[in-house]
This record gives C-alpha cells, structure tokens and sequence, in this order.
C-alpha cells in the first residue's frame, strides 16, 4: 500500500537512517552481499534474505512500530515462489537497490487477485534535499511500500538487476509468525528467518 501522511513521519525518519547513516548502510552493504554469495550457489529459491540488528534503528521508532529488521535479495525478473502474510506484523519495505513490485492483497482476503505496486531505490539523489530530510509523501512513495498485517503479499524484481529490499516489521524476531500460501495449503512458520549478518 502507498505510504500516506500517517506514516510521513516514521518513513522519513528509517529513510534517513538507510540511506545516509554510514554505519547502517555498512551492515545493510554487508548482509547483501552475504545474501549475494548464497544465491550463487544455489538455483532456488530465487531469494534470500537474513536479520540485522534492530539496535540499528532504536532512536527511529517507537518499540511497537520497529522490533525487526530484514534484507531481502531477489534476482533479477524473479518473483517469490509463494505468496506470504505477516499475521502479526506490519511490514514497512524500501527499495534499496534496483525496482520491482509489490504485489499485495487486502488485509483479511484471500491469496488471489493480488495487485502490483512498483517501487524504485533512490539511486544518487538519495531523494533529499538541499536540508538532507525527504520532502513528502510523493518522494517516500516511490521507494516505499507498506504491507498491513495479514495481507497476502510477494515481490517482483525488475529485468534489470537484482532487486535488494529492507524491511521493518512492528513484530520482534522471536514473535513474528510468517505463513505462506502454497496452493492448497498455508505454511506457518514462527521465527522462520533465523540467519543474522
């Protein structure tokens, strides 16, 4: 779903810290490239994924809003295998390198009919201005998405390049219960994502 003023405040905030925090962006750096080296030595799945330390983005977020923190890799014109839903969580995602889309379903609905929503990293502009904070809700939109809790969701990468994403989920590590929807069966899996960088 499109980021809205609700959420301005938050996303600006995470935004920042990503994009222009050298430290965040050395581990972010170092967990893609860790993903990077695992996808080369397998076919499938087309992605990978790993937790970094939430103590990263503490100051951003009040604790119910940001209790994990996630980098995924998918390969380029790939998409995840299967749908998926956070039951408990809200999963707030920035493009950080390369596009793709978000295809995302209704909180409470089924798996099908999802709809797409692209979403692009900031590149060089790093989408600030002269004062180094993002503008508004235009801006943040573009490299932005939020996915409510319980709603059917994969993503997309672009043709162009592998798409990396980071994720923000208002459940903890050992709290959040992942599902996915395997045709003619739901999946659950508490703590399912367990590799740290």
């Amino acid at each position: 779903m499109k980021p809205d003023r609700q959420s301005l405040p938050l996303l600006r905030r995470l935004h920042e810290r990503v994009f222009a925090d050298p430290a965040v962006r050395a581990v972010l750096d170092a967990g893609f490239a860790q993903l990077a080296a695992a996808l080369q030595k397998r076919p499938d799945p087309p992605h990978a994924t790993c937790t970094v330390p939430i103590e990263l983005f503490a100051d951003d977020a009040r604790h119910d809003e940001v209790r994990l923190c996630r980098v995924f890799l998918l390969r380029r014109g790939k998409r995840m295998a299967v749908p998926e839903r956070h039951c408990n969580s809200v999963q707030r995602l920035v493009s950080y390198r390369g596009r793709g889309a978000i295809h995302q379903g209704v909180p409470g609905g089924g798996p099908e009919g999802l709809r797409a929503r692209a979403i692009g990293s900031p590149g060089a502009k790093r989408s600030a201005h002269r004062d180094g904070q993002v503008a508004d809700t235009t801006d943040l939109a573009r490299h932005w998405d939020i996915v409510p809790e319980g709603s059917w969701h994969f993503p997309e990468a672009a043709e162009t390049s592998d798409w990396a994403t980071v994720t923000f989920h208002s459940a903890a590590e050992d709290e959040i219960v992942d599902e996915l929807w395997l045709g003619d069966a739901i999946v659950r899996s508490l703590n399912q994502y367990v590799k740290k960088t």
